[in-house]
């Protein structure tokens, strides 16, 4: 009964004696706002660190920002400079809400606001003066700023609540919570990825209960604007994902601070984090001449990759014959250079105008061709049998092809379409600078997009053109004799590995049967035009009879499988396994793709990655892009990648997923899944 009067007593001095425990500053007046400084307490109490109020009225439908505003506007700046006995002084932010303001998102408050300040005095035996000026903006129809010179002393010694106490406390109340434990949210963590052209922070948090109507406020110091998230909900409305994305061109730093709030049901919780900036193979901020550059080193490196080894053999063979005639040689590679350049110009015509119409591409989709596949095979069965010394084997005219089944003299058409068949075999082979320099091209303008192919078929053009422009490098070469006939064998042994990588890939759309009959009528006409010399007619008869096979349904392929160990990706719902799963491997792959079947072999296959695998329990999810297939195409589009290989991993606190590196290393992805 006591412990009651004592409440009414203190509830009866409150209304009734305010003017007597009042510490607060004289009202500032601005346009359709106050504002002034209020104290919960007489005194500073005698502690070296104390709180005041900066309180803020505001008119009906006028608003003011949060640190950081969104779309519009600016935060209030604070400046103490001419207080006394002051050590520092710290603006606190209450829990902002999202609102429109002239078609602008932007994050704020309204009516009566109070920010609390955090105050350290330097001696607390004495009294401080806090003097405050503080710029600020209020918006409604129109933006109007604000300026208010506020003071307020705070005398030493005991202190005793003021009327101003129970709404300071109501502030600071309404200060997200920093802590898991007392705060509503059971886990938390936020990362910052730099992909393409974006840059993305990425959120996942776990609620004690469930999200009913959650929102998101992001801000940093590194002054990346607000922008409202798409936020996703787990079936059990128990996780919560959201993503920002921002300018590329705002990265300036590796290391940055981010403060985010997550707010539900009146209750909010604050997420500070210093996030790492991760760079995903991607072009980032770097300048266009740097993406040209990287453009170049990936054409240059294609020089190395085995798809290429077919037709290097047979410039190869072209240089060894034409031996001590420097200006065939500078023709020749010259020539076979405009091939490659002007076939990647082609290209990249082509890949714009179905880019302008709205079609989903992507890089090295004619290998999912059976026709593209059968024409390749055939043109190497020509070299290899000529590089073996069978016969020649005469092409109709109208396919511009019999140029290249003679090797023993120099011709332009055929160094011009070497140059193009380079280029044709370069495509399923991608290095980590090709799949980069692809991505930036169309991620980019059409002018952009242009020079990059332009500087990839440079690049693969180079040596070319360095040998023409010095050909006495030719003189390195060993005297002609006997030894060019092995050399000749060796190009040969190439070529048909070549044509037998080729024909596995071939079974993705036909069965044995077709390779069987499509084998069998290449023999047969070899025979038969050998032994009958009427070249011209069977070979057009057998190319018009091996194109035509594809379209006997008796020919077409069943064999549609998957090893037993990993989901095939067309058969599964991704989003459900990310939210079932702590971790969800992708492999988007194809039997044409030779970078693909490297990473398979070293890198998923081997050991210490297929334990990681059983030890985290990885769901492995697997796409076989070997044939079309729409809905990978468009899942590659959807995460800024326009060519395999492509990696990556889910995770339930990385649901957006970590795109791995094109070169697969043991170490990339233990770590990810350590973290």
């Amino acid at each position: 009964m006591l412990q009651l009067y004592r409440s009414l007593f203190f509830i009866f001095f409150i209304f009734f004696f305010t003017k007597a425990i009042a510490l607060e500053s004289d009202w500032s007046l601005g346009h359709e706002s106050q504002a002034r400084l209020i104290s919960p307490l007489t005194h500073n109490n005698n502690q070296s660190e104390i709180y005041l109020g900066l309180e803020y009225k505001l008119k009906d439908g006028w608003k003011t920002y949060w640190k950081s505003p969104g779309d519009g506007g600016f935060p209030q700046e604070i400046n103490w400079e001419n207080s006394k006995n002051i050590n520092s002084v710290e603006l606190l932010w209450p829990t902002p809400s999202h609102f429109e303001i002239l078609g602008l998102t932007s994050a704020g408050y309204s009516n009566n606001v109070i920010f609390p300040l955090k105050i350290k005095l330097d001696n607390n035996n004495k009294d401080s003066l806090v003097s405050l000026k503080v710029i600020y903006l209020v918006c409604k129809d129109i933006c109007i700023p604000g300026e208010a010179d506020l003071e307020i002393l705070i005398p030493s010694g005991k202190g005793t609540p003021t009327i101003h106490s129970f709404n300071i406390e109501k502030s600071l109340a309404q200060l997200p919570s920093e802590s898991l434990s007392l705060s509503f949210i059971e886990k938390a963590n936020s990362q910052i990825l730099v992909d393409n052209n974006n840059i993305s922070l990425h959120l996942f948090a776990e609620s004690k209960n469930i999200f009913i109507d959650p929102m998101i406020f992001l801000h940093t110091d590194y002054g990346l604007p607000v922008i409202k998230p798409t936020i996703i909900l787990s079936p059990d409305s128990k996780q919560l994902t959201a993503k920002f994305n921002f300018d590329k061109n705002l990265l300036k730093k590796e290391i940055i601070d981010t403060e985010i709030i997550i707010v539900d049901q009146n209750k909010s919780f604050l997420l500070k984090e210093k996030n790492t900036v991760e760079i995903n193979n991607s072009i980032l901020s770097y300048s266009s001449l740097f993406i040209l550059l990287i453009a170049f080193m990936g054409g240059l490196i294609l020089n190395a990759m085995p798809c290429v080894f077919p037709v290097l053999s047979i410039k190869i063979l072209n240089l060894i014959d034409h031996l001590g005639h420097k200006n065939s040689i500078r023709k020749s590679f010259i020539i076979t250079s405009i091939g490659i350049t002007s076939s990647f110009i082609v290209l990249a015509l082509i890949l714009i105008l179905f880019r302008y119409l709205g079609y989903n591409v992507a890089w090295g989709i004619q290998f999912q061709e059976p026709f593209f596949l059968i024409f390749i095979s055939l043109i190497i069965t020509f070299f290899s049998l000529n590089l073996f010394g069978f016969f020649e084997i005469p092409i109709p005219q109208f396919l511009n092809l019999k140029s290249f089944s003679n090797l023993q003299s120099h011709n332009t058409t055929r160094d011009y379409f070497t140059g193009f068949f380079v280029t044709l075999m370069a495509t399923p082979c991608s290095a980590p600078f090709v799949g980069t320099a692809i991505t930036a091209a169309f991620t980019q303008s059409f002018i952009m997009m242009f020079s990059i192919f332009f500087f990839m078929g440079f690049g693969l053009s180079f040596p070319y053109l360095f040998l023409s422009i010095f050909p006495n490098l030719i003189n390195f070469f060993p005297k002609p004799g006997r030894w060019m006939i092995y050399v000749k064998y060796l190009m040969g042994v190439l070529l048909v590995i070549t044509l037998i990588w080729i024909t596995n890939i071939l079974l993705n759309h036909f069965n044995y049967y077709f390779i069987i009959a499509y084998g069998a009528i290449i023999i047969a006409t070899i025979l038969i035009g050998y032994l009958l010399n009427y070249k011209k007619i069977i070979s057009l008869l057998t190319i018009i009879i091996i194109f035509s096979l594809p379209n006997f349904t008796f020919f077409k392929s069943n064999y549609d499988t998957i090893d037993s160990s990993w989901l095939d990706f067309n058969q599964v719902n991704l989003q459900e396994l990310i939210n079932s799963n702590n971790f969800v491997f992708v492999d988007i792959t194809a039997d044409w793709c030779a970078t693909c079947q490297y990473n398979k072999i070293n890198v998923i296959k081997s050991k210490e990655i297929q334990n990681a695998f059983s030890e985290f329990n990885v769901v492995k999810v697997r796409g076989d892009w070997s044939k079309p297939n729409e809905n990978i195409l468009k899942y590659l589009n959807e995460n800024g990648r326009y060519g395999i290989p492509f990696n990556i991993i889910y995770t339930k606190t990385n649901p957006e997923g970590i795109p791995l590196s094109e070169l697969l290393s043991n170490k990339e992805i233990i770590k990810i899944l350590k973290k």
